[in-house]
């Protein structure tokens, strides 16, 4: 956990869609669950705030000059699953893969990427602390 109020969190996961490399993945949801934004989108605005509120400080601390946010949650959809909100924060690194569109993995456990370092985590969950509400 990177950052948490009453009713959010903001998170890395341990297995990122993205190698570091390429940037720093990280999630944003609320603490009530429901399965899409269009059930609560008085709370799915507020997380899309607050997600862009977290680019704004990883662009201030040149963490990445670009992020995608996004939420699918298809994997949600898949037989054994249970949908639920959250939106995906990638800070993109220029790289190889530049300007082009991100490839997510197309289901859970097809990917294997080593989490974000303890570094750049203690370092976004003091900047987290300092700037967010």
């Amino acid at each position: 956990m990177l950052w948490q109020n009453d009713a959010f969190i903001i998170r890395t996961p341990l297995n990122p869609h993205i190698p570091y490399e390429e940037g720093v993945h990280l999630v944003v949801a609320p603490k009530i669950e429901f399965e899409n934004a269009w059930q609560n989108s008085e709370v799915a605005t507020q997380a899309f705030e607050l997600a862009t509120k977290a680019c704004k400080i990883m662009e201030d601390l040149r963490i990445a000059p670009w992020f995608n946010i996004q939420a699918n949650g298809n994997w949600g959809l898949l037989p054994g699953a249970t949908p639920f909100f959250h939106i995906h924060v990638y800070g993109r690194n220029k790289g190889p893969n530049w300007g082009k569109p991100l490839v997510l993995p197309e289901a859970p456990k097809t990917y294997s990427n080593e989490p974000m370092p303890i570094d750049m985590q203690e370092k976004l969950s003091k900047a987290f602390a300092a700037r967010l509400y």
